[in-house]
């Protein structure tokens, strides 16, 4: 199944909780996306150099929202996300 499949159902009902959920987590994917450089470089991000604790928990917070938003749409999570695989994934 094709995520074009997947979304359709979502695509044709406009759900504004979902949508505000979908941009919450691009923020997060993005900020998370900038700390992995950040941590790796060990570059400052908001002012401070980052430790492996701040980056897991950016990640933490791309789950919880993650979660919330298959709840939403599908009543329970399809999909179980880890801090590890987030870590380990590239960043393209």
């Amino acid at each position: 199944m094709s995520d074009d499949e997947l979304n359709t159902g979502a695509a044709k009902e406009s759900n504004p909780a979902a949508d505000k959920l979908r941009t919450a987590m691009e923020v997060l994917q993005s900020r998370l996306h900038a700390a992995k450089i950040a941590y790796h470089n060990r570059t400052e991000l908001d002012g401070k150099v980052l430790e492996y604790e701040d980056v897991a928990g950016i990640a933490k917070e791309l789950i919880r929202s993650n979660y919330e938003l298959q709840k939403l749409l599908y009543g329970e999570v399809r999909l179980k996300l880890s801090v590890a695989k987030l870590l380990r994934a590239s960043s393209r």
